[in-house]
């Protein structure tokens, strides 16, 4: 089964690989050969080389060469879509910063739709192969252990697989189990099937796990190696339950990671944080001059300090402290802490309340993102009192805390900010947590500059 699986996800990854220097070649012939370009000179290699390796990291990080994407066409082929963006965004990048040389926009636009073309051309023929060997090849022939719904079910998945379609030769039935398999596929008890021979039988053992057998899989392991056919197991952690894709190693203890919150992945971490660096540094070099106009109107507005910090919760429920330019009196702390912002809150100031329909109150929050308490994009972080009502109110509140906190998220340019539902816009922040990408806060924060100024509940 791996092994099937290996290969075919072998010749997937080179084929992905390979499809930028094809198209480079295609748009380079073409063109020349109706003299819209002149003969390309070394710069230009240096360039298509450049723009492979982002491709082949852009493929890795979108998961492009994952083959199991095939046949999830909507969001496979969005995943191509993204790769494909970042990568050219890239090149006109390099294009736009690099004066050594002139470059034809018209070769890396055509290298573009080339591109798309084959990754279209490519998925729909390994599409067809695969659908049609899985119909006329052999199919892998596996031992299901196990005899309940689960193991039912795990049959009948692996049966439509479409990569390496599986056919259940035999079921083995684990001591209490009741029999829910088909009658047409035979049945053994366990100590039954340590007495056959099955090398020329079968050629996986799939064993499907139930919380509730985990206490003999040690045993039962144990015994099936016997028959040195290789074992996979299969495990039903129930709906509520999600996980990575493997276990890992700490110290000789194996651990299975169900968080689902991609901020212990590399691409979170590193990626991010290079983006927040670099957007929070643009950011403040572009409004200074309007900060610093602000700035002088709060202090002139009313008695107190330009900046107003207050008490947030951000990544793994740790605290720190917000900045905004302050939008209202000055207050004891305790009554910001434990009170929202209201319409018409007769606490703000006559710029405060433009800073605040205008959420130029929160550019100070760049800085909180280049000391790494927040990010551009995220969920936006709480006050612990709330952080404490919400988590009894609402059940999985605190997975939000799995990102580091946000100036703007996906609630926030969907309309939920300040006094607004809390369980949708948990609902938002938990989609986004599940379906980060840096394409994702990009959209997100063209959503905030486009549409998430001057908002309806901000106030």
């Amino acid at each position: 089964m791996i092994r099937r699986l290996g290969i075919i996800q072998l010749l997937f990854r080179v084929l992905c690989f390979l499809t930028p220097v094809l198209a480079f070649l295609i748009s380079s012939i073409g063109l020349r050969a109706h003299s819209l370009i002149q003969p390309l000179s070394r710069d230009y290699w240096y360039l298509f080389v450049t723009l492979i390796l982002i491709w082949v990291i852009a493929c890795e990080h979108f998961r492009v060469t994952d083959v199991t994407g095939l046949f999830l066409n909507s969001n496979s082929m969005q995943q191509c879509l993204k790769a494909l963006a970042w990568t050219y965004m890239s090149g006109f990048s390099l294009i736009f910063f690099y004066r050594g040389a002139t470059f034809s926009r018209l070769l890396l636009s055509a290298s573009a739709i080339v591109m798309l073309g084959e990754i279209l051309l490519m998925r729909l023929i390994l599409q067809n192969v695969l659908t049609l060997a899985g119909v006329l090849g052999r199919r892998l022939r596996v031992i299901m252990v196990g005899v309940d719904c689960f193991a039912q079910e795990t049959s009948e998945r692996l049966a439509r697989s479409r990569v390496a379609p599986c056919k259940t030769v035999a079921f083995v039935r684990l001591p209490g189990q009741e029999n829910e398999v088909p009658e047409d596929v035979p049945v053994f008890d366990v100590d039954q099937f340590m007495r056959h021979s099955l090398q020329s039988f079968a050629d996986d053992i799939v064993i499907g796990v139930t919380p509730e057998s985990l206490s003999g899989i040690s045993e039962l392991v144990k015994k099936l190696r016997k028959h040195a056919i290789p074992i996979r197991l299969i495990m039903n952690f129930g709906p509520e339950l999600e996980v990575r894709e493997q276990f890992f190693r700490i110290a000789g203890t194996s651990m299975l990671d169900v968080k689902i919150a991609p901020s212990e992945l590399m691409s979170y971490v590193i990626i991010k944080r290079c983006f927040d660096l670099a957007f929070s540094l643009l950011a403040l070099s572009i409004v200074s001059v309007p900060m610093i106009v602000i700035a002088i109107a709060v202090k002139l507005s009313s008695p107190g300090p330009v900046f107003f910090k207050q008490e947030r919760v951000s990544l793994n429920g740790h605290s720190f402290q917000m900045l905004k330019f302050r939008t209202m009196r000055a207050a004891p702390i305790g009554e910001s802490s434990t009170r929202w912002t209201t319409l018409g809150d007769a606490r703000c100031t006559a710029i405060g309340r433009f800073l605040r329909k205008s959420s130029l109150d929160e550019l100070p929050q760049f800085f909180n993102v280049l000391m790494g308490d927040m990010s551009v994009v995220g969920p936006r972080p709480e006050r612990p009192f709330f952080v404490e009502k919400f988590h009894k109110e609402f059940e999985g509140y605190n997975t939000r805390h799995h990102l580091k906190a946000g100036i703007t998220g996906w609630a926030q340019v969907n309309g939920l900010r300040g006094d607004t539902d809390i369980s949708n816009r948990l609902e938002l922040d938990l989609y986004y947590m599940r379906n980060w990408s840096l394409v994702f806060d990009l959209r997100i924060i063209l959503m905030t500059v486009f549409c998430g100024f001057f908002a309806k509940h901000a106030y």
